[in-house]
C-alpha cells in the first residue's frame, strides 16, 4: 500500500537535513514509538506498537538509510511482530525541497504487511497506515518549524514572524494545519 504527502515547512533545506538523521527527534514524532536507536550511521533500531480493530501489534524493526541525495533520503525498513505474526517491509523516500517559503518537505512509503494485520481488509490498512503517516508529519513539521526558527526565538503566537495574511489566507492555513493535525471537524468549522 501506498502512502505518500507533503507539507510546507519556514526554514531553509540545509537546515532540516541534519533533523532527518536524529533518532530523538524522530522518535518523537513517531506515533507508537517506543523506542528508536542508532546502530550505526545507516542503521537505526525501533519497537513500534500499532493498534488497530481491537488488536495490538508491537513490532521491532530495523530501518536502513539505502540512498542519500543532496536534499533525498530512500530508506527500507523491516521487522516482525513479536512471534512472527506479522511482518512489515516498506521502501520509503522523504524529500527536501527548497520553495520561496523555506521547504516542501514531500514523502512516499511503499508498505507490505502480511501476517495477522495484513489480513485486515486493504482499505483498512490503509486509512491507519495513512493516519500514521499524517500524525508523524504534523509532527515532524513540527518539529521542523521549531528548529527552523531556532531555539532562541520567541514562539510565533508571541511576535509574528511576518505579517498577517489576509483573512482568505488565514482561513486556508487554518484549515490545512488543523487537517496535517488530525482535526478534521475544525475544516467545517472555518
Amino acid at each position: 500500500m501506498l502512502i505518500e504527502g507533503q507539507f510546507p515547512v519556514a526554514a531553509a533545506p540545509e537546515s532540516l537535513l541534519g533533523c532527518l538523521f536524529d533518532a530523538k527527534l524522530m522518535a518523537s514524532c513517531l506515533p507508537g514509538c517506543e523506542t528508536l536507536e542508532a546502530i550505526d550511521a545507516d542503521r537505526y533500531r525501533a519497537v513500534v506498537v500499532v493498534g488497530m480493530a481491537g488488536i495490538k501489534a508491537r513490532f521491532d524493526l530495523e530501518v536502513e538509510i539505502t540512498r542519500r541525495d543532496a536534499f533525498d533520503i530512500w530508506t527500507v525498513t523491516k521487522g516482525a511482530e513479536g512471534g512472527q505474526a506479522s511482518t512489515l517491509r516498506a521502501e520509503s523516500q522523504v524529500s527536501l525541497h527548497p520553495i520561496p517559503e523555506g521547504t516542501l518537505v514531500s514523502y512516499r512509503s511503499d508498505v507490505s504487511l502480511t501476517g495477522r494485520l495484513g489480513r485486515f481488509a486493504l482499505g483498512m490498512m490503509k486509512k491507519k497506515a495513512q493516519s500514521m503517516g499524517d500524525e508523524f508529519a504534523a509532527n515532524l513539521r513540527q518539529k521542523l518549524e521549531q528548529v527552523g526558527t531556532g531555539a532562541a526565538t520567541p514562539p510565533a503566537e508571541a511576535v509574528p514572524a511576518q505579517p498577517a495574511p489576509p483573512p482568505a489566507s488565514r482561513s486556508w492555513w487554518r484549515r490545512l494545519l488543523a487537517w496535517l493535525r488530525g482535526e478534521r471537524a475544525v475544516q467545517k468549522a472555518d
